[in-house]
Protein backbone atom coordinates (compact mmCIF):
# COMPACT_ATOMS: atom_id res chain seq x y z
CA UNK A 1 0.00 0.00 0.00
CA UNK A 2 2.85 2.67 0.91
CA UNK A 3 4.47 1.94 -2.62
CA UNK A 4 1.33 2.55 -4.33
CA UNK A 5 0.93 5.65 -2.37
CA UNK A 6 4.74 6.61 -3.05
CA UNK A 7 4.18 5.83 -6.78
CA UNK A 8 1.45 7.94 -7.12
CA UNK A 9 3.56 10.81 -5.55
CA UNK A 10 6.52 10.39 -7.48
CA UNK A 11 3.70 10.29 -10.66
CA UNK A 12 2.25 13.09 -9.49
CA UNK A 13 5.91 15.16 -8.94
CA UNK A 14 6.90 13.87 -12.40
CA UNK A 15 3.94 14.89 -14.10
CA UNK A 16 4.33 18.90 -12.34
CA UNK A 17 7.81 18.65 -13.39
CA UNK A 18 6.68 18.09 -17.16
CA UNK A 19 3.77 20.85 -17.11
CA UNK A 20 6.78 23.27 -15.37
CA UNK A 21 9.35 22.28 -17.92
CA UNK A 22 6.60 22.74 -21.02
CA UNK A 23 5.20 26.32 -19.19
CA UNK A 24 9.30 27.43 -19.52
CA UNK A 25 9.78 26.03 -22.74
CA UNK A 26 7.01 28.56 -24.22
CA UNK A 27 8.11 31.09 -22.17
CA UNK A 28 11.66 31.05 -23.76
CA UNK A 29 9.91 30.71 -27.10
CA UNK A 30 7.33 33.50 -26.59
CA UNK A 31 11.17 35.62 -24.88
CA UNK A 32 13.10 34.24 -27.94
CA UNK A 33 9.82 35.44 -30.37
CA UNK A 34 9.94 39.53 -28.64
CA UNK A 35 13.90 39.82 -28.90
CA UNK A 36 13.75 38.63 -32.79
CA UNK A 37 11.03 40.29 -33.04
CA UNK A 38 12.66 43.76 -31.87
CA UNK A 39 16.22 43.11 -33.74
CA UNK A 40 14.05 43.37 -37.08
CA UNK A 41 12.29 46.47 -36.14
CA UNK A 42 15.86 47.74 -34.92
CA UNK A 43 17.59 46.60 -38.17
CA UNK A 44 18.33 49.87 -40.24
CA UNK A 45 17.53 50.34 -44.13
CA UNK A 46 19.94 48.78 -46.74
CA UNK A 47 19.29 48.35 -50.16
CA UNK A 48 22.23 46.17 -52.15
CA UNK A 49 20.81 46.26 -55.21
CA UNK A 50 20.77 50.21 -55.35
CA UNK A 51 24.26 50.50 -53.95
CA UNK A 52 26.02 47.78 -56.12
CA UNK A 53 24.28 49.85 -59.18
CA UNK A 54 25.53 53.25 -57.94
CA UNK A 55 28.73 51.84 -57.75
CA UNK A 56 28.74 50.85 -61.17
CA UNK A 57 27.30 54.06 -62.55
CA UNK A 58 30.29 55.96 -61.17
CA UNK A 59 33.01 53.95 -62.39
CA UNK A 60 31.54 53.40 -65.84
CA UNK A 61 32.60 55.28 -68.66
CA UNK A 62 28.87 57.12 -69.15
CA UNK A 63 29.06 61.17 -69.67
CA UNK A 64 28.37 63.72 -66.97
CA UNK A 65 24.91 64.19 -68.01
CA UNK A 66 23.63 60.59 -68.16
CA UNK A 67 25.22 59.55 -64.86
CA UNK A 68 23.73 62.52 -62.88
CA UNK A 69 20.49 61.47 -64.32
CA UNK A 70 20.97 58.08 -63.88
CA UNK A 71 21.91 59.08 -59.54
CA UNK A 72 19.04 61.13 -59.66
CA UNK A 73 16.50 57.84 -60.46
CA UNK A 74 18.59 56.12 -57.49
CA UNK A 75 17.56 58.61 -54.72
CA UNK A 76 14.34 58.75 -56.20
CA UNK A 77 14.04 54.85 -55.82
CA UNK A 78 16.51 54.88 -52.28
CA UNK A 79 13.80 57.38 -51.14
CA UNK A 80 11.05 55.71 -52.43
CA UNK A 81 11.92 52.22 -50.62
CA UNK A 82 12.85 53.84 -47.59
CA UNK A 83 9.73 55.43 -47.18
CA UNK A 84 8.40 52.02 -47.83
CA UNK A 85 10.56 50.43 -45.21
CA UNK A 86 9.86 52.98 -42.48
CA UNK A 87 6.08 52.26 -43.30
CA UNK A 88 6.54 48.65 -42.91
CA UNK A 89 8.69 48.88 -39.80
CA UNK A 90 5.57 51.25 -38.04
CA UNK A 91 3.07 49.07 -39.09
CA UNK A 92 5.34 46.09 -37.30
CA UNK A 93 5.37 47.90 -33.99
CA UNK A 94 2.13 49.05 -34.32
CA UNK A 95 0.87 44.81 -34.96
CA UNK A 96 3.70 44.08 -32.05
CA UNK A 97 1.95 46.95 -29.53
CA UNK A 98 -1.63 45.34 -30.73
CA UNK A 99 -0.54 42.02 -30.14
CA UNK A 100 0.84 42.61 -26.48
CA UNK A 101 -2.30 44.85 -25.59
CA UNK A 102 -4.12 41.72 -26.32
CA UNK A 103 -2.52 39.32 -24.87
CA UNK A 104 -2.31 41.63 -21.49
CA UNK A 105 -6.00 41.82 -21.93
CA UNK A 106 -6.44 38.21 -21.79
CA UNK A 107 -4.70 37.75 -18.96
CA UNK A 108 -6.53 40.24 -17.25
CA UNK A 109 -9.90 38.14 -18.68
CA UNK A 110 -8.40 34.90 -17.64
CA UNK A 111 -7.88 35.79 -14.07
CA UNK A 112 -11.83 37.44 -14.18
CA UNK A 113 -12.79 34.00 -16.01
CA UNK A 114 -10.86 31.65 -13.54
CA UNK A 115 -12.76 33.44 -10.45
CA UNK A 116 -14.38 30.04 -9.81
CA UNK A 117 -14.01 28.22 -6.48
CA UNK A 118 -13.63 24.50 -7.55
CA UNK A 119 -15.06 23.07 -4.61
CA UNK A 120 -18.36 25.23 -4.52
CA UNK A 121 -19.00 24.58 -8.57
CA UNK A 122 -18.19 20.80 -7.83
CA UNK A 123 -20.69 21.26 -4.73
CA UNK A 124 -23.09 22.89 -6.60
CA UNK A 125 -23.09 20.05 -9.72
CA UNK A 126 -25.64 18.32 -8.46
CA UNK A 127 -27.72 21.14 -7.47
CA UNK A 128 -27.10 22.44 -11.24
CA UNK A 129 -27.87 18.66 -12.81
CA UNK A 130 -31.56 19.17 -10.36
CA UNK A 131 -32.03 22.62 -12.14
CA UNK A 132 -32.04 20.97 -15.72
CA UNK A 133 -34.36 17.74 -14.48
CA UNK A 134 -36.64 20.83 -13.41
CA UNK A 135 -36.28 22.83 -16.25
CA UNK A 136 -36.99 19.36 -18.68
CA UNK A 137 -39.87 17.64 -16.47
CA UNK A 138 -41.34 20.60 -15.94
CA UNK A 139 -44.27 19.31 -17.83
CA UNK A 140 -43.72 15.32 -16.85
CA UNK A 141 -41.03 12.83 -17.71
CA UNK A 142 -39.91 12.44 -21.16
CA UNK A 143 -37.75 10.29 -23.07
CA UNK A 144 -35.37 12.00 -25.61
CA UNK A 145 -35.31 9.17 -27.65
CA UNK A 146 -39.15 8.39 -28.99
CA UNK A 147 -41.05 11.56 -27.07
CA UNK A 148 -42.98 8.90 -24.83
CA UNK A 149 -44.42 10.80 -21.69
CA UNK A 150 -43.79 7.82 -19.20
CA UNK A 151 -40.45 7.41 -18.25
CA UNK A 152 -39.18 5.41 -14.37
CA UNK A 153 -35.83 5.67 -12.60
CA UNK A 154 -33.58 3.08 -13.92
CA UNK A 155 -30.89 2.97 -10.68
CA UNK A 156 -27.63 4.82 -10.75
CA UNK A 157 -24.25 4.47 -13.17
CA UNK A 158 -21.02 6.31 -11.79
CA UNK A 159 -23.27 8.43 -9.27
CA UNK A 160 -25.65 9.65 -12.31
CA UNK A 161 -29.17 9.20 -12.19
CA UNK A 162 -30.53 6.54 -14.97
CA UNK A 163 -34.22 6.70 -16.71
CA UNK A 164 -35.85 3.96 -18.79
CA UNK A 165 -38.72 4.71 -21.11
CA UNK A 166 -41.69 2.76 -20.83
CA UNK A 167 -42.74 2.49 -24.22
CA UNK A 168 -42.23 -1.34 -25.91
CA UNK A 169 -40.63 0.12 -28.98
CA UNK A 170 -38.87 2.55 -27.53
CA UNK A 171 -37.38 1.05 -24.21
CA UNK A 172 -33.85 3.15 -24.51
CA UNK A 173 -32.42 3.97 -21.20
CA UNK A 174 -31.19 7.90 -20.48
CA UNK A 175 -29.74 10.42 -18.06
CA UNK A 176 -30.39 14.11 -17.22
CA UNK A 177 -27.41 14.94 -19.66
CA UNK A 178 -28.69 13.00 -22.57
CA UNK A 179 -28.76 14.69 -25.88
CA UNK A 180 -27.89 18.10 -24.79
CA UNK A 181 -24.59 19.91 -25.06
CA UNK A 182 -22.83 18.65 -22.85
CA UNK A 183 -23.38 14.99 -23.62
CA UNK A 184 -20.57 12.60 -24.08
CA UNK A 185 -17.97 15.43 -22.86
CA UNK A 186 -15.03 14.17 -21.29
CA UNK A 187 -14.46 17.71 -19.37
CA UNK A 188 -16.39 18.62 -16.21
CA UNK A 189 -18.97 21.55 -14.78
CA UNK A 190 -16.53 24.00 -14.26
CA UNK A 191 -14.71 23.80 -17.78
CA UNK A 192 -18.28 24.58 -19.25
CA UNK A 193 -19.08 27.29 -17.00
CA UNK A 194 -15.46 29.11 -17.81
CA UNK A 195 -16.48 28.20 -21.28
CA UNK A 196 -20.37 30.03 -20.74
CA UNK A 197 -18.31 33.07 -19.37
CA UNK A 198 -15.97 33.63 -22.40
CA UNK A 199 -19.68 33.21 -24.31
CA UNK A 200 -21.24 35.96 -21.98
CA UNK A 201 -18.28 38.54 -22.71
CA UNK A 202 -18.89 37.25 -26.79
CA UNK A 203 -14.61 36.30 -26.74
CA UNK A 204 -13.57 34.88 -29.76
CA UNK A 205 -12.77 30.92 -30.68
CA UNK A 206 -8.94 31.67 -30.29
CA UNK A 207 -9.63 33.52 -26.86
CA UNK A 208 -11.82 30.77 -25.57
CA UNK A 209 -9.65 28.27 -26.23
CA UNK A 210 -6.62 29.94 -24.58
CA UNK A 211 -8.59 30.92 -21.30
CA UNK A 212 -10.32 27.41 -20.90
CA UNK A 213 -7.57 25.51 -21.98
CA UNK A 214 -9.15 23.66 -24.71
CA UNK A 215 -8.35 22.90 -27.88
CA UNK A 216 -9.60 25.41 -31.08
CA UNK A 217 -11.69 23.00 -32.64
CA UNK A 218 -13.60 22.02 -29.33
CA UNK A 219 -14.04 25.58 -28.89
CA UNK A 220 -16.17 25.70 -32.09
CA UNK A 221 -18.61 22.80 -31.33
CA UNK A 222 -18.56 23.65 -27.91
CA UNK A 223 -19.73 26.97 -29.02
CA UNK A 224 -22.65 25.93 -31.29
CA UNK A 225 -24.20 22.91 -29.47
CA UNK A 226 -24.74 25.33 -26.70
CA UNK A 227 -26.36 27.86 -29.57
CA UNK A 228 -28.30 24.95 -31.01
CA UNK A 229 -29.67 24.71 -27.65
CA UNK A 230 -30.21 28.00 -26.44
CA UNK A 231 -32.21 28.51 -30.03
CA UNK A 232 -34.56 25.52 -29.39
CA UNK A 233 -35.09 26.78 -26.12
CA UNK A 234 -36.26 30.60 -26.46
CA UNK A 235 -37.98 30.15 -29.74
CA UNK A 236 -38.70 32.91 -31.91
CA UNK A 237 -40.18 35.18 -29.41
CA UNK A 238 -43.19 38.15 -28.99
CA UNK A 239 -43.66 41.60 -29.21
CA UNK A 240 -45.79 44.33 -28.75
CA UNK A 241 -47.21 48.06 -28.31
CA UNK A 242 -45.09 50.28 -30.47
CA UNK A 243 -43.21 47.86 -32.65
CA UNK A 244 -40.21 48.86 -34.92
CA UNK A 245 -40.23 46.41 -38.22
CA UNK A 246 -37.74 46.22 -40.70
CA UNK A 247 -34.50 44.17 -42.56
CA UNK A 248 -31.47 44.35 -43.78
CA UNK A 249 -29.72 42.65 -46.19
CA UNK A 250 -26.34 40.37 -46.06
CA UNK A 251 -24.30 38.92 -48.59
CA UNK A 252 -24.23 34.98 -48.43
CA UNK A 253 -21.42 33.61 -47.23
CA UNK A 254 -19.81 29.88 -47.21
CA UNK A 255 -17.31 30.46 -45.41
CA UNK A 256 -15.56 27.14 -43.97
CA UNK A 257 -16.84 24.87 -47.09
CA UNK A 258 -15.17 23.11 -49.63
CA UNK A 259 -16.39 21.10 -52.84
CA UNK A 260 -15.25 18.00 -54.22
CA UNK A 261 -12.34 19.89 -56.23
CA UNK A 262 -11.43 21.20 -52.28
CA UNK A 263 -11.91 24.88 -53.35
CA UNK A 264 -13.86 26.99 -51.02
CA UNK A 265 -15.95 29.11 -53.12
CA UNK A 266 -15.63 33.13 -53.88
CA UNK A 267 -17.35 34.51 -50.94
CA UNK A 268 -15.36 32.89 -48.24
CA UNK A 269 -13.93 35.73 -46.28
CA UNK A 270 -16.50 36.53 -44.04
CA UNK A 271 -19.83 38.42 -43.92
CA UNK A 272 -20.33 41.48 -45.55
CA UNK A 273 -23.54 44.03 -44.53
CA UNK A 274 -25.18 46.35 -46.51
CA UNK A 275 -26.88 47.18 -49.75
CA UNK A 276 -23.70 48.35 -51.39
CA UNK A 277 -22.53 44.72 -50.97
CA UNK A 278 -25.12 43.03 -53.13
CA UNK A 279 -23.23 43.87 -56.53
CA UNK A 280 -19.91 42.45 -55.37
CA UNK A 281 -17.48 40.98 -58.44
CA UNK A 282 -20.56 42.20 -60.49
CA UNK A 283 -18.22 41.48 -63.57
CA UNK A 284 -18.44 38.02 -62.46
CA UNK A 285 -20.58 34.94 -63.74
CA UNK A 286 -20.87 33.88 -60.28
CA UNK A 287 -22.94 37.03 -58.85
CA UNK A 288 -23.07 37.24 -54.38
CA UNK A 289 -26.04 35.53 -53.47
CA UNK A 290 -27.93 37.76 -50.64
CA UNK A 291 -29.66 36.74 -47.45
CA UNK A 292 -32.27 38.93 -45.41
CA UNK A 293 -32.55 39.38 -41.64
CA UNK A 294 -35.49 40.22 -40.49
CA UNK A 295 -35.97 42.57 -37.41
CA UNK A 296 -38.01 43.90 -35.14
CA UNK A 297 -37.93 45.44 -31.66
CA UNK A 298 -40.78 47.28 -29.42
CA UNK A 299 -40.43 49.55 -26.30
CA UNK A 300 -40.12 47.34 -23.87
CA UNK A 301 -36.44 46.26 -25.58
CA UNK A 302 -37.99 42.73 -26.83
CA UNK A 303 -36.49 41.50 -30.07
CA UNK A 304 -37.38 39.20 -33.03
CA UNK A 305 -34.44 38.47 -34.90
CA UNK A 306 -34.85 35.64 -37.91
CA UNK A 307 -32.57 35.11 -41.26
CA UNK A 308 -34.47 33.80 -44.44
CA UNK A 309 -33.28 33.39 -48.10
CA UNK A 310 -36.85 34.28 -50.54
CA UNK A 311 -35.68 36.45 -53.30
CA UNK A 312 -37.33 39.49 -51.25
CA UNK A 313 -39.02 40.13 -47.65
CA UNK A 314 -42.56 40.33 -48.70
CA UNK A 315 -45.88 39.53 -46.83
CA UNK A 316 -46.15 35.49 -46.86
CA UNK A 317 -42.45 35.64 -44.75
CA UNK A 318 -43.42 38.33 -42.56
CA UNK A 319 -46.98 36.08 -41.97
CA UNK A 320 -44.57 32.96 -41.20
CA UNK A 321 -42.11 35.07 -38.79
CA UNK A 322 -45.11 37.10 -36.88
CA UNK A 323 -48.35 35.44 -37.09
CA UNK A 324 -48.45 34.03 -33.63
CA UNK A 325 -45.80 36.28 -32.31
CA UNK A 326 -47.24 39.91 -32.32
CA UNK A 327 -49.68 41.06 -29.96
CA UNK A 328 -53.18 42.53 -31.16
CA UNK A 329 -53.74 46.14 -31.08
CA UNK A 330 -49.64 46.24 -32.10
CA UNK A 331 -48.98 49.91 -33.88
CA UNK A 332 -46.22 49.06 -36.48
CA UNK A 333 -43.42 52.00 -37.36
CA UNK A 334 -41.97 50.94 -40.98
CA UNK A 335 -39.30 52.03 -43.28
CA UNK A 336 -41.61 52.59 -45.99
CA UNK A 337 -41.87 49.05 -47.63
CA UNK A 338 -45.17 48.49 -49.01
CA UNK A 339 -45.21 44.32 -48.12
CA UNK A 340 -44.93 45.97 -44.64
CA UNK A 341 -47.95 47.68 -45.02
CA UNK A 342 -49.99 45.02 -46.86
CA UNK A 343 -48.51 42.66 -43.74
CA UNK A 344 -50.38 45.38 -41.33
CA UNK A 345 -52.95 45.54 -42.99
CA UNK A 346 -53.48 41.57 -43.54
CA UNK A 347 -53.11 41.45 -39.52
CA UNK A 348 -55.66 44.13 -38.92
CA UNK A 349 -52.28 46.09 -37.29
CA UNK A 350 -52.44 49.92 -36.69
CA UNK A 351 -49.61 51.72 -39.01
CA UNK A 352 -48.12 54.33 -36.79
CA UNK A 353 -45.24 55.61 -39.16
CA UNK A 354 -45.48 54.18 -42.82
CA UNK A 355 -42.04 55.68 -44.03
CA UNK A 356 -38.83 57.28 -42.80
CA UNK A 357 -39.66 60.80 -43.99
CA UNK A 358 -42.63 61.07 -41.42
CA UNK A 359 -41.70 63.32 -38.62
CA UNK A 360 -43.49 61.68 -35.82
CA UNK A 361 -41.42 61.86 -32.01
CA UNK A 362 -43.12 58.78 -31.05
CA UNK A 363 -43.31 56.54 -34.16
CA UNK A 364 -40.32 56.82 -34.94
CA UNK A 365 -37.55 53.96 -36.36
CA UNK A 366 -34.46 54.87 -34.16
CA UNK A 367 -34.21 52.01 -32.11
CA UNK A 368 -34.69 49.70 -35.27
CA UNK A 369 -31.58 51.28 -37.00
CA UNK A 370 -29.49 51.26 -33.73
CA UNK A 371 -30.46 47.49 -33.83
CA UNK A 372 -28.99 47.07 -37.26
CA UNK A 373 -25.45 48.81 -36.68
CA UNK A 374 -25.00 47.01 -33.55
CA UNK A 375 -26.44 43.65 -35.78
CA UNK A 376 -23.75 44.44 -38.28
CA UNK A 377 -20.80 45.17 -35.39
CA UNK A 378 -21.69 41.82 -33.77
CA UNK A 379 -21.35 39.87 -37.10
CA UNK A 380 -18.08 41.96 -37.80
CA UNK A 381 -16.63 41.50 -34.76
CA UNK A 382 -16.38 37.59 -35.19
CA UNK A 383 -14.56 38.20 -38.84
CA UNK A 384 -17.20 36.23 -41.18
CA UNK A 385 -20.00 33.84 -40.04
CA UNK A 386 -21.01 31.46 -42.26
CA UNK A 387 -24.26 31.13 -43.49
CA UNK A 388 -25.48 27.71 -42.03
CA UNK A 389 -24.60 29.71 -38.78
CA UNK A 390 -26.01 32.92 -39.38
CA UNK A 391 -29.22 32.16 -37.51
CA UNK A 392 -27.33 30.49 -33.89
CA UNK A 393 -25.40 34.00 -33.90
CA UNK A 394 -28.41 36.19 -34.39
CA UNK A 395 -30.45 34.27 -31.27
CA UNK A 396 -27.03 34.77 -29.66
CA UNK A 397 -26.81 38.67 -29.76
CA UNK A 398 -30.78 38.61 -28.82
CA UNK A 399 -30.12 36.09 -25.40
CA UNK A 400 -27.22 38.84 -24.90
CA UNK A 401 -29.43 41.80 -25.20
CA UNK A 402 -32.41 40.26 -23.33
CA UNK A 403 -30.04 39.53 -20.63
CA UNK A 404 -28.97 43.40 -21.41
CA UNK A 405 -24.98 42.36 -20.96
CA UNK A 406 -24.38 43.41 -24.53
CA UNK A 407 -23.45 46.90 -24.76
CA UNK A 408 -24.15 48.02 -28.69
CA UNK A 409 -22.31 51.64 -27.84
CA UNK A 410 -19.18 49.97 -26.45
CA UNK A 411 -19.38 46.67 -28.72
CA UNK A 412 -18.24 44.68 -25.63
CA UNK A 413 -20.04 42.14 -23.38
CA UNK A 414 -19.37 43.13 -19.83
CA UNK A 415 -20.28 40.60 -16.78
CA UNK A 416 -18.08 40.41 -13.94
CA UNK A 417 -19.54 37.40 -11.88
CA UNK A 418 -21.04 34.13 -12.93
CA UNK A 419 -24.84 34.36 -12.99
CA UNK A 420 -25.28 35.11 -16.57
CA UNK A 421 -22.78 32.20 -17.16
CA UNK A 422 -25.31 29.54 -15.40
CA UNK A 423 -28.31 31.50 -16.97
CA UNK A 424 -26.81 30.40 -19.77
CA UNK A 425 -25.77 27.02 -19.00
CA UNK A 426 -29.44 25.91 -17.90
CA UNK A 427 -31.15 27.63 -20.60
CA UNK A 428 -28.63 25.73 -23.30
CA UNK A 429 -29.47 22.53 -21.57
CA UNK A 430 -33.35 22.40 -21.62
CA UNK A 431 -34.91 21.23 -24.70
CA UNK A 432 -33.44 18.15 -26.33
CA UNK A 433 -31.13 18.96 -29.28
CA UNK A 434 -29.01 15.98 -30.40
CA UNK A 435 -26.24 17.54 -32.29
CA UNK A 436 -22.85 15.63 -32.74
CA UNK A 437 -20.09 16.78 -34.07
CA UNK A 438 -20.04 14.19 -37.41
CA UNK A 439 -23.00 16.50 -38.26
CA UNK A 440 -21.50 19.39 -38.66
CA UNK A 441 -20.15 18.88 -42.01
CA UNK A 442 -23.64 18.15 -43.18
CA UNK A 443 -25.34 20.93 -42.06
CA UNK A 444 -27.57 22.90 -43.81
CA UNK A 445 -28.51 26.43 -43.20
CA UNK A 446 -31.79 27.38 -41.25
CA UNK A 447 -33.94 29.98 -42.73
CA UNK A 448 -37.18 30.89 -42.17
CA UNK A 449 -39.16 30.09 -45.36
CA UNK A 450 -42.26 31.31 -46.79
CA UNK A 451 -45.43 29.30 -45.69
Amino acid sequence: MTYFFSRNRNQDSNDQKKVDIKDGVKDKFKENFKENLKENLKDDYKDDFLDKFEKNVLDSNLSDEIKSNLMKMVNISRSRERKKFEENQMKAEERARREEKRISRLKILERIIKVVDIENVQGKEEEIIDSIRGRRFMEGGVCPHCGYKKIWKYGKYQGKQRYKCKSEECGKTFSDRTLSPMYCSKKGIDKWIEYMKCMVRGLSLSDCSRIVGINIATAFYWRHKIMDGLRENMGTGCVGGIVEMGHMVVVESIKGNRNKKGERGIFNRGRRCGFKNKYTLIFNEDKAKINYVVCAVDRRNNIIVEACNNKRVDKRVLETIFCENISVGTILCTEGNRHYHQFAQEMELVLGRSCTGDDNEEYHVGNLMGMKRELNNWLNSFKGVSSKYLTNYLYWYRWLKEKKVYDGESEECNDNNHSAAECLFLESHTKYTGMIIKDFKDRKPIYVTAA
